[in-house]
């Protein structure tokens, strides 16, 4: 590793307009859980998503789309059961969050890390966060290493 490589790579990156020091998280979207109608997967931070997906009781799993559903039922056994079933098809709403996994200092190593693990992984984001105020350890020490602490 060229550490002064990576000080220029994280002094010259785009901050998204948070306050140095920062890091830059990796984050998975998870399955929270089955969401009461009316409801959302209410994530302290805000950062969650609610979406509908499919299910019928001859079929393992969920279907992110009724027409996904309805292509697998028909591709399986005909136009005649896709037709009869439709109606016991069941619309869940799911919750789901971010959650961190790793986290890294610059962007460039956050989507390497991505790519070399995205079989391990479901839907990924990055996510950029700073080290508070008072985390002196963290601040002290990329200071100390020559990094970017202050704009």
């Amino acid at each position: 590793m060229d550490l002064q490589k990576l000080k220029e790579e994280y002094a010259t990156q785009d901050n998204r307009g948070t306050a140095y020091p920062f890091y830059v998280q990796v984050q998975e979207l998870r399955f929270v859980g089955v969401i009461a109608d009316g409801y959302s997967a209410s994530c302290p931070f805000g950062d969650d998503e609610t979406k509908e997906e499919f299910k019928h009781p001859d079929y393992e799993g969920a279907y992110d789309s009724e027409q996904e559903l309805l292509d697998q039922m028909l591709e399986e056994n005909g136009q005649e059961y896709a037709n009869n079933e439709c109606s016991n098809i069941e619309v869940i709403n799911c919750g789901y969050v971010w959650h961190p996994v790793e986290f890294f200092l610059t962007i460039k190593g956050a989507e390497k890390y991505m790519n070399a693990n995205k079989h391990n992984h479901g839907k990924l984001r990055t996510y950029i966060a700073w080290f508070e105020r008072r985390n002196y350890e963290m601040r002290g020490l990329l200071e100390e290493l020559g990094f970017k602490v202050k704009d």
